[in-house]
């Protein structure tokens, strides 16, 4: 796969109105109300569309994306469109499957019936796109929205980010999507202000917690139900036992890809004291073989989105290059900040004060202390490297994340059938494969009724013996002694029209 290094020449999207919004959301809610997405073909159709969308467009996506984050195209490829093709076709292959209407058991009291959880779609739903993967970030819930039949407004991360993508995807939905389906805004402040006055059928949200929190007051106004994929500082922890080299090409490559802009990467490592000098030297090595003793060269390493991020970075680092081992080369006209390594040895006081330990990095900053115990914000992932069960299994146990990955990094965003979440500081709600039509769902109980049985004690006035028929029919037995009753009380209900539809005929003879 060749690097696309070709300048975009579609032209920057402008902010949309409020009143236009407004019109989206209008034009969204009648296609709902009037079934566009109900049959199961036309999802399917719609993520065929994507899949086309994502094919045909992908040079196109690829030079936007090298424009605004100087991400190599094998890199988009792994971290951004395969993932959203693997998705798509996830949902394709188990759609009729997850969509048909699970039968549950019925109790005693409704005993004779049948229940069910029957999968209905929303309605309208809002998705937050963010820029540090922006394709990914929009498709993948998007999939998941689309497949349970629902439509879509998109905001797309206009906002002086990944400008270039934003047209790219806005020039593609607009070539590819029906708009009875899909629609985007793109915009500001202003347009995230007039988006959240509208009414949604559920807000989905991928971005920092403020952005987090401002939605989640909003969304609180019109009892609107909400998933924020947040963020959060990340911890790997590293006990003795581990394969050294492994282990540190492993942690370069998930803290240094695309420049440290990645919710999930390991935002700092306590590693046993035995081997702490051992495995920084090994992550030093790794940093100069991936990216070059100048990584301002390297096609492979990634920029800072923009000036702001990069002020910031610079910012931490000011405060703490006195522990720097590795990187600290930057320039300001090219956004790029050098992977960087902060050792703080066994000095955890500094270490827990630092300017690193603030918040999450969300850049090519990696600080490092030599094992210790703390108390931190639920990350929105934890990675544990160790050869060991045992401390594998007091690592998971003792400690609370959205995910975990044993002896790797960020890859378990990879795997359709592990739901991703945040909990806690890093999010709310968590989706990827079955999981995302499942969030995009409501779950309809259905209970289908007989219109035998109908006894009177069910009905006032109550009397001493209503009240030992319901104790004996709502009493709460263990499982296995109900569902003996149910199927005894089944072959007898059956056994009583039998019984009856005989008794007519005799009589009728």
């Amino acid at each position: 796969m060749t690097i696309v290094s070709a300048k975009p020449t579609l032209p920057l999207l402008t902010p949309m109105a409020a009143a236009t919004i407004q019109d989206h959301v209008a034009a969204l809610r009648t296609a709902f109300r009037n079934g566009a997405m109900r049959p199961l073909a036309a999802r399917k159709a719609a993520l065929i569309q994507l899949q086309t969308l994502l094919t045909e467009g992908c040079e196109l996506l690829q030079s936007a994306i090298w424009a605004d984050l100087h991400k190599h195209a094998t890199e988009t490829y792994v971290t951004e469109t395969s993932v959203a093709l693997l998705e798509i076709q996830e949902h394709l292959d188990s759609m009729d499957e997850w969509a048909a209407p699970k039968r549950v058991s019925t109790n005693l009291l409704n005993v004779p019936g049948s229940s069910f959880i029957r999968s209905d779609p929303l309605g309208v739903c809002c998705i937050f796109d963010t820029w540090n993967y922006p394709i990914m970030l929009l498709l993948m819930p998007l999939i998941g929205c689309l497949s349970a039949g629902n439509v879509a407004l998109v905001r797309l991360p206009t906002d002086g980010s990944c400008d270039n993508v934003a047209a790219a995807l806005a020039h593609l939905l607009d070539k590819y999507m029906d708009r009875n389906v899909l629609r985007y805004v793109n915009g500001g402040i202003d347009a995230n202000k007039a988006l959240l006055q509208e009414k949604f059928d559920l807000i989905f949200c991928t971005g920092g917690c403020t952005i987090g929190k401002i939605v989640a007051r909003a969304a609180a106004e019109t009892l609107t139900p909400v998933i924020l994929e947040l963020g959060g500082k990340s911890p790997a922890i590293i006990d003795a036992s581990i394969d050294l080299l492994v282990t540190a090409r492993r942690l370069v490559w998930g803290a240094f890809t695309n420049a440290g802009q990645t919710c999930v990467r390991p935002d700092y490592i306590f590693v046993h004291a035995s081997i702490g000098p051992a495995l920084v030297a090994a992550m030093k090595q790794a940093a100069v073989d991936f990216f070059g003793a100048d990584p301002q060269a390297s096609d492979s390493y990634g920029r800072l989105v923009n000036s702001a991020q990069f002020d910031r970075i610079c910012r931490i680092y000011e405060a703490d290059k006195a522990f720097a081992v590795h990187g600290g080369q930057s320039d300001a006209s090219d956004r790029f900040f050098g992977p960087t390594i902060f050792n703080f040895e066994s000095d955890y006081a500094t270490f827990a004060s630092s300017a690193s330990m603030e918040g999450e990095l969300f850049g090519p900053l990696l600080p490092i202390c030599y094992y210790t115990d703390v108390n931190a914000p639920k990350p929105l992932a934890l990675y544990v490297f160790s050869k060991k069960s045992a401390f594998q299994e007091l690592v998971l146990s003792n400690t609370t994340s959205g995910s975990v990955c044993v002896n790797d990094t960020m890859v378990q965003i990879l795997n359709p059938s592990l739901p991703f979440g945040g909990v806690g500081n890093s999010g709310m709600g968590a989706y990827h494969g079955h999981k995302s039509f499942e969030v995009f769902s409501h779950a309809k109980s259905v209970l289908y009724k007989h219109f035998i049985l109908d006894i009177a004690q069910r009905y006032q006035p109550y009397t001493p013996f209503a009240r030992q028929l319901f104790g004996l029919v709502m009493y709460p037995a263990p499982r296995a002694w109900v569902k003996a009753l149910q199927r005894a009380l089944s072959v007898g209900v059956v056994g009583l029209v039998l019984a009856l539809v005989w008794r007519r005929k005799v009589l009728a003879a």
